[in-house]
């Protein structure tokens, strides 16, 4: 009898400690549903996975991010968002096309996403040309350099660009690396020696007091962008170097950016370097935030998403471009596991007659994820999505082009992992002729991949659709 008693009192208090550990910090109800079932399920070795996964990460740390100044960006937002309330257009004449305007504002609202004009932008699809396009900025950098990445490998290309930023450092560049202690875990102190001996500073993203030992997962810095001289900037998917144990990334995208668009990549990065920083905070300044000198036709708005922000930004510019769909709307992702109002929105577009392509890489690094992906994939192409597998490496884009008239692309994978728990960031660009150019690349992308149908997702054997029903079942703790 008393055996019983003891193991009643041990799953008593393991279902008390699972209620408070849980529902302490509030979080998704499909989240906090799933971690309970976990904990209660898998006592002891539960709260062992929530220590790798599903811990929130510090308050104090999140306050530090919503405290940040960002210059005098905070005015211009609130003088657009006003603008916008009385009924100004922003974005030339896209703004007298339906949907625009509230698609303008509901960014604004959600994460204070500035509409910038008169930008310079490329479109960059392989990482030789991105390789070429950062390290010749680089090289002609003569004020500062500011990089933010979440991998960086200390191959051959990870030394190469060490070097070179070592001797920009030695030559009176500032040099600032921000990087995320998980995402590039290969990395020892004794790498970034010579750049710090140089005078360039190194710092990891949120690391704690654990370091490169934290074992959290999510809650990663997974942003990726360069500014050089405060008038060039990089904002997309390419890391820097590979990794020899992952699958080769064959195709990816990013923008390189001239105009006022940049003083926002600058104020990202300068609010998230100051967040992370202990004894090297940089004072905001007017040397950071040059005039612009590029004349282009661009307008765009970049969108920063992370766990703290009450709403999910990113995720709500994908929802309002849905939405405002007329004819096409193309996704490119390594992972798709959409939460049900994103898999509803793309629901509705395809019951409309709206031709929804979504592409994903055939193999991927996470299984687990991959399985997840496919679980997705037969509920979308069921009720008439094109999907396709691509075959030619490792797809690592984040691209969504709707209509042929506007493009998204930036660090946010489809899932809800990019859309809740990471630090993100993606480019909202109401530019035909680059959206037409991505829409090309979707296009040619597709003669290296696999057309997978209805009738493929309706002959998988029994144990592969369970091991994929299992996968989503894991979908709101990914």
């Amino acid at each position: 009898m008393w055996i019983g008693l003891v193991l009643g009192g041990i799953v008593a208090l393991n279902a008390g400690l699972a209620m408070v550990t849980v529902l302490r910090q509030p979080r998704d109800i499909s989240a906090t549903w799933g971690w309970l079932l976990v904990l209660l399920l898998i006592p002891v070795a539960g709260f062992g996975l929530y220590w790798l996964f599903g811990r929130k990460i510090a308050s104090s740390k999140l306050n530090a991010l919503l405290n940040q100044q960002r210059l005098g960006i905070d005015r211009a937002v609130a003088a657009q968002q006003e603008a916008v309330a009385l009924g100004a257009g922003l974005i030339g004449r896209a703004t007298a096309e339906a949907g625009v305007p509230e698609l303008v504002r509901t960014l604004l609202q959600a994460d204070g996403a500035l509409v910038t004009t008169l930008n310079q932008a490329t479109l960059i699809t392989t990482r030789p040309a991105f390789n070429d396009r950062l390290f010749t900025a680089v090289r002609a950098a003569r004020q500062h350099v500011h990089i933010e990445a979440y991998t960086i490998e200390p191959d051959a290309t990870g030394q190469a660009l060490r070097d070179l930023l070592t001797q920009r450092a030695a030559a009176g560049v500032l040099v600032r690396i921000l990087y995320d202690p998980f995402g590039s875990h290969r990395l020892t102190q004794a790498f970034w020696q010579p750049l710090r001996d140089a005078g360039g500073q190194v710092t990891p993203f949120i690391a704690g007091r654990l370091a490169r030992a934290n074992p959290r997962i999510n809650f990663r810095n997974h942003r990726k962008l360069a500014v050089i001289d405060g008038s060039l900037g990089f904002l997309g998917g390419f890391d820097i170097g590979s990794s020899p144990k992952r699958v080769a990334i064959t195709r990816d995208t990013a923008l390189a950016l001239r105009g006022s668009a940049v003083a926002v990549l600058q104020a990202r990065f300068l609010m998230d370097w100051n967040t992370a920083a202990k004894a090297q905070r940089v004072a905001m300044a007017d040397t950071y935030f040059p005039k612009p000198r590029a004349n282009g036709q661009v307008t765009l708005q970049i969108v920063s998403g992370g766990p703290e922000q009450p709403l999910e930004a990113i995720k709500l510019g994908y929802l309002r471009l849905i939405a405002m769909a007329k004819h096409s709307v193309w996704l490119q992702s390594p992972y798709f596991v959409p939460d049900e109002s994103l898999l509803d929105a793309l629901t509705i577009a395809i019951n409309a007659g709206i031709d929804v392509r979504i592409m994903v890489p055939r193999v991927t690094a996470q299984p687990l994820m991959a399985k997840a992906t496919r679980f997705y994939l037969d509920r979308l192409v069921r009720v008439g999505a094109q999907v396709y597998f691509y075959q030619a490496g490792f797809l690592h884009n984040k691209v969504m082009v709707v209509d042929g008239r506007y493009l998204v692309t930036g660090t946010a994978n489809l899932d809800i992992r990019s859309f809740s728990l990471n630090f993100e960031i993606a480019a909202f660009v109401y530019s035909t002729d680059l959206a037409k150019a991505a829409a090309a690349q979707f296009t040619k992308d597709c003669a290296a991949s696999l057309r997978y149908t209805h009738a493929m997702a309706k002959v998988k054997p029994r144990r592969t659709r369970l091991a994929e029903e299992l996968s989503r079942l894991l979908a709101p703790i990914l």
